[in-house]
């Protein structure tokens, strides 16, 4: 097929088509002639007739609602390119109460010619990253409804946002990232890290990359120094380490989960929340582990 036919054909994707794709009766989806809208608007002239613009179009589409990826899927070819779409878009707003979750799901396809055993075991990363994703989700959303059902005079006042990142995505690794805010009177963040090794399709844990749990210690140790080199620099920067008021909050060491990915140069990087080793202000913190440590293979 030609570029400027493709491009037609995407431009003309039937109605029926969409409003036939199975979604979740909460999703806020945009109608065909808005995405068309943006469409138009977002890529311009930059769509004549250019292969490039087309792969772009493919890529970016799918991510734009939820019945557009249920419909773009039963198109051939693409869900061999897709790697993130957008499988539930909930959104809802009455008085201070407001939700806005994007769901992602993980569309992962082994290289041509992979291993079988590689192939089954992709989409069985897929399949566990996606049912994690769904429980977090459907629960941060049970809970909103819940307190929202609960404050008939919506007195109250809660925001909640889910988002989403792909972090790392090369040859080896595929790293992503779902956010989570909540915001009632101040903000609360939490981040999720989900990384796959492609070369034989499992989901990494922080032991996989390393030959015994010694690397517990030596991360653990790593941060430390980290966190007193920090607050050496900066006055505006405090971590909860050798503070003798607090011996509780104090950072120890990392546990067996510990919150990871690995970046698309090939560094480990330790992920906290907010919260877990610093006050609030500081927001959701990472330390990048030096080379002498662990490194790419």
């Amino acid at each position: 097929m030609k570029a400027e036919e493709l491009l037609k054909a995407i431009g003309d994707i039937d109605e029926d088509l969409i409003a036939e794709a199975d979604r979740p009766e909460s999703a806020s989806v945009l109608s065909i002639e808005e995405h068309r809208k943006t469409r138009k608007k977002r890529w311009g002239k930059a769509l004549a007739g250019t292969v490039a613009a087309a792969a772009a179009v493919m890529i970016l589409l799918p991510n734009l609602s939820v019945s557009v990826a249920h419909a773009w899927e039963k198109l051939p070819v693409l869900s061999t390119i897709v790697k993130v779409v957008v499988w539930r878009d909930y959104q809802r707003e009455e008085g201070r109460y407001e939700a806005n979750v994007s769901e992602p799901q993980v569309k992962v396809e082994p290289e041509e010619g992979a291993d079988d055993m590689v192939k089954e075991q992709l989409q069985q990363s897929a399949d566990q990253i996606n049912a994690s994703v769904q429980e977090l989700t459907d629960r941060i959303i049970a809970e909103f409804e819940s307190g929202l059902a609960q404050d008939t005079d919506l007195q109250g006042a809660d925001s909640i946002h889910v988002g989403h990142e792909v972090v790392t995505d090369n040859d080896r690794y595929f790293s992503m990232k779902v956010w989570v805010l909540e915001v009632m009177g101040s903000g609360y963040e939490q981040d999720h890290y989900y990384t796959i090794d492609r070369s034989t399709g499992k989901i990494l844990t922080l032991a996989d990359l390393f030959t015994d749990d010694s690397y517990i210690e030596t991360i653990s140790e790593e941060i430390k120094r980290q966190m007193a080199e920090q607050m050496a620099a900066d006055e505006n920067v405090y971590y909860w380490l050798n503070d003798p008021d607090i011996p509780e909050w104090n950072f120890k060491q990392i546990p067996e989960d510990q919150n990871f990915y690995i970046s698309n140069d090939g560094t480990l990087v330790i992920c906290f929340n907010e919260g877990d080793v610093a006050p609030m202000y500081m927001g959701c913190v990472t330390f990048e582990m030096p080379k002498t440590i662990w490194q790419a293979k």
